[in-house]
């Protein structure tokens, strides 16, 4: 079964319609089941590729095929080789999802600026995040068996004619199999895309309080999971310089309690700037506080 639906005489239609641009015949297409250097002008030529084969209206098949190549080849079997079985069957739902939505928005672009002949893509390597930590939330999250080599890619979009608007900057990560580059999520893989809102400026990092590991974050109304032994959700004042000064309880029982207010009183949230007007601003959120199963050594 194929991890996406092709796009089929319908975009044709499409691709005919907005009028895009048919190669003069002295234009060399690429050839199929080209492969690329493992390098940012490998993955930039590989978009390049795309956009060429975009711009004509005779090549409908070809562009799906090159288009379908950024999937994972037999994504099912890979996924089942490189995770914990237990994992699989979310990451393999996840995975057709994410896929559908990249290769939508690919083509999107190809749609709307392909048909401009200075329209083009930089590519450039960019730093990968920090690895998963081994406590909190983090510790909870699927992570592959053995080490994958994931590479990081910053897509600016080029064209003199910016009368028709320009692509926002983006990072997008790959993996690199059998000479081509295949899409893998945005700056985090698709299999940890909630540490967005894990490192964001709303979540605070594990500890270890009173003998347990607790980790705090804003309401995300979790339970308890395997690995997660209690719940403390709350209610907190932050004052101005970004400390905790009133804490009000929502639910969670003794001695877990306890300890999230302690831990919640080393919390630093950042200053806020140092405007007259936000001199006395308070913020108040609703938190939580989780304590994790200890990891076995």
């Amino acid at each position: 079964m194929p991890l996406t639906p092709r796009f089929g005489f319908f975009s044709l239609i499409v691709i005919c319609a907005l009028g895009l641009v048919i190669l003069p015949a002295q234009a060399q297409l690429p050839a199929p089941g080209k492969t690329y250097p493992d390098s940012a002008e490998g993955l930039q030529s590989q978009f390049e590729d795309l956009i060429l084969l975009a711009r004509t209206n005779d090549m409908a098949s070809s562009y799906q095929d090159a288009s379908d190549s950024l999937g994972i080849p037999d994504a099912d079997v890979w996924l089942k080789a490189n995770f914990d079985p237990r994992f699989v069957p979310q990451l393999q739902q996840g995975y057709r999802k994410a896929l559908t939505g990249y290769q939508s928005y690919v083509f999107s672009i190809m749609l709307i600026f392909g048909k401009f002949d200075d329209f083009a893509l930089k590519v450039e390597r960019s730093d990968p995040p920090p690895p998963l930590r081994d406590s909190g939330f983090e510790s909870l999250l699927p992570r592959p068996k053995d080490a994958i080599k994931i590479e990081n890619y910053r897509f600016t979009s080029i064209s003199d004619n910016l009368q028709h608007g320009r692509l926002p900057s983006s990072v997008n990560s790959f993996i690199y199999i059998d000479g081509r580059f295949h899409f893998v999520g945005g700056t985090y893989p698709f299999w940890v895309e909630g540490l967005s809102a894990l490192r964001g400026p709303m979540s605070l990092p594990p500890a270890v309080m009173d003998g347990m590991t607790v980790q705090g974050i804003a309401y995300r109304k979790d339970r308890k999971v395997p690995g997660i032994d209690a719940v403390v959700q709350l209610k907190i004042d932050v004052d101005g310089k970004g400390h905790v000064d009133r804490i009000s309880v929502r639910s969670g029982v003794e001695p877990f309690v306890e300890t999230a207010k302690k831990y919640l009183k080393t919390a630093d949230f950042g200053a806020m700037p140092n405007i007259p007007r936000l001199a006395n601003a308070k913020r108040e959120w609703d938190f939580e506080v989780a304590f994790f199963t200890p990891t076995s050594q």
